[in-house]
């Protein structure tokens, strides 16, 4: 794969949330014989300090509208072309952009990481791999309210009912018909090390 495409080039890697994505990509990442950047999407929540902090509790951030896809694509192209970028930082316990950004260098291979990474089509032309962690909706789940109660204060209850009016009708929406396009397919609950290796394996074969 790696001659057939030029370098650097973009991977996607998609799944509903809680499936594994950001553990799979973070074992990746720290592979030090791989050259890796990685762009979250979910660090591309637009900016949202003109509203209240109840009020940006309404908003869908499972919908593709919450994502500044606009900025999104100009920080890709940039690294398809080698030049490094200065990404935004999302502050989840706020709902809103933090203030400082983080810096990602140009890399062989450029994961765009999330739920929403290929919602939008333009976004989705610049891609050229698709991976879906396919992991059933009840280990989701149950996954997100573990995430969501330590790292983001939130109660079982809220994070329920974001999933069932939300994050769930979204990902049969926008995620889920991924699964028949991807060009790999990994399992979400499948020991960690066996997942990098099959994932590492195809990317360099």
């Amino acid at each position: 794969m790696m001659d057939s495409m030029q370098k650097p080039h973009i991977i996607a890697v998609v799944g509903a949330s809680g499936s594994g994505k950001s553990t799979v990509v973070a074992q990746l990442q720290n592979d030090l014989s791989i050259s890796v950047s990685v762009i979250q999407v979910d660090q591309y929540y637009r900016d949202l300090s003109h509203l209240i902090l109840s009020e940006r509790d309404k908003v869908n951030f499972d919908h593709p509208d919450a994502i500044e896809f606009e900025l999104l694509r100009e920080d890709l192209q940039s690294l398809k072309r080698g030049e490094s970028i200065d990404a935004p930082i999302y502050d989840f316990t706020v709902h809103n952009r933090a203030s400082v950004t983080q810096h990602i260098e140009a890399k062989d291979i450029i994961i765009l990481e999330g739920i929403l990474a290929l919602a939008d089509p333009k976004t989705a032309k610049l891609v050229d791999r698709v991976v879906f962690i396919d992991t059933p909706l009840e280990v989701c789940l149950a996954r997100r309210i573990k995430r969501d109660s330590l790292e983001r204060g939130r109660s079982e209850a809220s994070v329920r009912d974001f999933w069932t009016t939300r994050a769930e009708p979204m990902f049969f929406e926008y995620v889920a018909p991924w699964k028949a396009k991807a060009d790999l397919v990994l399992s979400g609950q499948e020991e960690g090390a066996r997942t990098q290796a099959r994932l590492k394996a195809w990317l360099l074969e």
